[in-house]
């Protein structure tokens, strides 16, 4: 009886000690997680003074495969995001760090936006918060994506093949018109991208695309959102024709950005069906031109009918 009592207490303390650890465990992975020293201000700081630009401590990647999760990856640094890994773990995606150009003195997961992608999102889980969109369901709930973003949080996108192929970060938030700017480089100057609508670069992204999104740390609070007004609805109705042309203008610029950006990659990669999306937006964007310089029809109007998914 008392080594039958002695096996049931070993068992007992065997189960509970397991439970401490797993217990631990889990804090300790959820701490990891919350990056509560990553600085917000400075992220995007850095953001805006290289978004058209490149710092010379880093190398540009335009001519080698493009340079978005390059100028991410600094903006993360510069808001304080660690190195991980060394050297011999370069190709690793656990490792985050940059030293000089090329492997192993910096990592895949630096430069790469796949690499990125298990790093910080779906495999590795190093945000905060990792969350997945089709591009048509992003753009249908689009109050639920503002309030899923903060500056200083990151954005990839992906192909149907769910292969990353891009990165940005989100740089301002505006309440009043539910508006996301963000900043970008990519594989042309062309593209390197100050504060542009991030609504109207989803415009130019395929219906059965992915959208990613990463927090990096906890939104805690809403002093980052720019609250122009206490309405909290998308307020149009009172705008200019003038006003209504230079959004219609800004929209045109940030979707053939987007088109750019998608066509960019290897062959194999671009399918039929996003060819044949590309050659209607570019034909949509046309006709609206066309009528934009003929005055025919109302810049509202216009934007109205760039803005519709109907017949992509």
């Amino acid at each position: 009886m008392k080594n039958l009592i002695k096996r049931k207490i070993s068992i007992v303390f065997i189960i509970v000690f397991a439970l401490v650890e797993i217990s631990l465990y889990v804090k300790s992975e959820s701490a990891e997680a919350s990056n509560k020293n990553y600085n917000r201000e400075l992220a995007v700081e850095y953001a805006l003074k290289w978004a058209t630009s490149s710092n010379s401590k880093y190398y540009n990647y335009i001519k080698d495969g493009g340079d978005c999760t390059n100028f991410v990856s600094q903006v993360l640094r510069a808001g304080g995001m660690e190195f991980l890994g060394s050297r011999e773990t370069a190709t690793s995606i656990k490792s985050w760090f940059y030293y000089s150009a090329n492997l192993p003195n910096r990592s895949s997961t630096w430069t790469a936006a796949q690499p990125f992608h298990l790093h910080f999102g779906i495999e590795n889980k190093r945000a905060h918060k990792y969350i997945e969109y089709k591009i048509i369901d992003a753009l249908i709930n689009w109050d639920e994506i503002y309030m899923n973003l903060l500056p200083g949080d990151i954005v990839q996108y992906s192909r149907p093949n769910n292969i990353t192929f891009h990165s940005q970060v989100i740089t301002e938030l505006m309440d009043r018109k539910r508006t996301i700017y963000f900043c970008q480089h990519s594989n042309s100057i062309e593209n390197f991208i100050k504060n542009g609508n991030l609504r109207y670069y989803l415009m130019g992204k395929p219906n059965d695309y992915n959208f990613y999104i990463y927090n990096i740390k906890g939104h805690n609070d809403n002093i980052y959102r720019n609250s122009k007004s206490n309405s909290m609805e998308i307020c149009n109705e009172n705008l200019t024709e003038d006003e209504y042309r230079k959004e219609l203008v800004e929209a045109i610029y940030i979707i053939k950005a987007s088109l750019s950006d998608t066509r960019f990659n290897s062959e194999e990669d671009i399918s039929e069906e996003t060819e044949e999306f590309i050659n209607k937006m570019n034909k949509r964007i046309e006709e609206i031109e066309f009528y934009m310089n003929t005055r025919e029809k109302s810049s509202k109007d216009l934007l109205d009918i760039l803005s519709s998914r109907e017949g992509l």
